[in-house]
């Protein structure tokens, strides 16, 4: 009898060890927060500001705006996670003033990778969805604006009334063809995209990493002639190859560039 009062006590002790071990592994760290933010705008309005991203086991959550009362002085991050779902709670303390601002939040989920995550939600919002069907292929975009990262201030591009302008399509049936060349870009790897910028048609051959969100492109053709002033800037970072990471997510595709300084911001596009 007391040996089997000591084994069922052992077993006991052991599984509470595991089960502190798996909540060790997985903690919330680096929290940072900007100063109060003074502006208009609810956190409903501004609930498309989430980033999430993954590196290696953890998970990188950015929220911009995030709403708060004025007399925040910290912000508290709690999470459970359950069969792929992970969710999260972020609240501002003190919570006692009648007065509302806003804070950009960052933070660290560690334990936690790309592979064990279906679903997030941030306060009973869902920011984040994967989706094993969620690839550039077959997909089509329209340009919104170049965003500058550390501002979140994004311009529009002239032409704005133009339909083809800024679009973007991956993979499709009718590769662009080089005029240089006279070579379908097809040919060039199984990967492609067409493109148009202010004046011009462009295309090119890609690879996108959709672990580790890197982008390059291995191929570009078509010209800058007669390239319209904001063409340029969209164009410019397309011919010199600066793309070198991606971010998509649902009807948004967000192309890094100028060493992740900036980025084209897309909405998919139904023509």
């Amino acid at each position: 009898m007391k040996r089997l009062i000591i084994i069922l006590g052992l077993v006991v002790f052991l599984a509470v060890s595991c089960e502190k071990r798996e909540q060790q592994e997985s903690k919330v760290s680096n929290v940072s927060f900007t100063p109060c933010l003074q502006n208009n705008l609810r956190s409903s309005e501004l609930s498309d500001k989430v980033d999430v991203k993954f590196n290696n086991k953890d998970v990188l959550i950015t929220y911009r705006n995030f709403e708060a009362t004025c007399d925040f002085t910290t912000v508290n991050v709690t999470y459970t996670f359950v069969n792929g779902v992970l969710r999260i709670t972020q609240k501002g303390t003190p919570n006692l003033a009648d007065c509302i601002c806003h804070t950009d939040v960052s933070y660290t989920i560690e334990g936690i990778s790309q592979n064990d995550v279906n679903v997030i939600f941030i306060n009973g919002v869902q920011v984040y969805c994967y989706n094993e069907n969620n690839t550039l292929k077959g997909t089509k975009w329209k340009l919104v604006g170049i965003v500058d990262v550390q501002t979140d201030v994004l311009t529009e591009l002239e032409p704005k009334d133009c339909e083809k302008c800024y679009t973007l399509t991956f993979d499709t049936d009718n590769p662009f063809v080089s005029s240089a060349t006279n070579e379908g870009i097809k040919s060039w790897g199984e990967n492609y995209f067409v493109t148009f910028s202010a004046s011009n048609e462009l295309g090119g051959n890609y690879i996108a990493d959709y672990a580790s969100h890197s982008f390059q492109i291995i191929g570009f053709g078509g010209t800058k002639a007669g390239e319209m002033a904001d063409g340029y800037f969209y164009a410019d970072p397309l011919w010199k190859r600066e793309i070198k990471s991606f971010f998509l997510q649902g009807n948004e595709l967000r192309l890094y560039y100028n060493e992740n300084k900036n980025y084209l911001l897309f909405k998919t596009w139904n023509p």
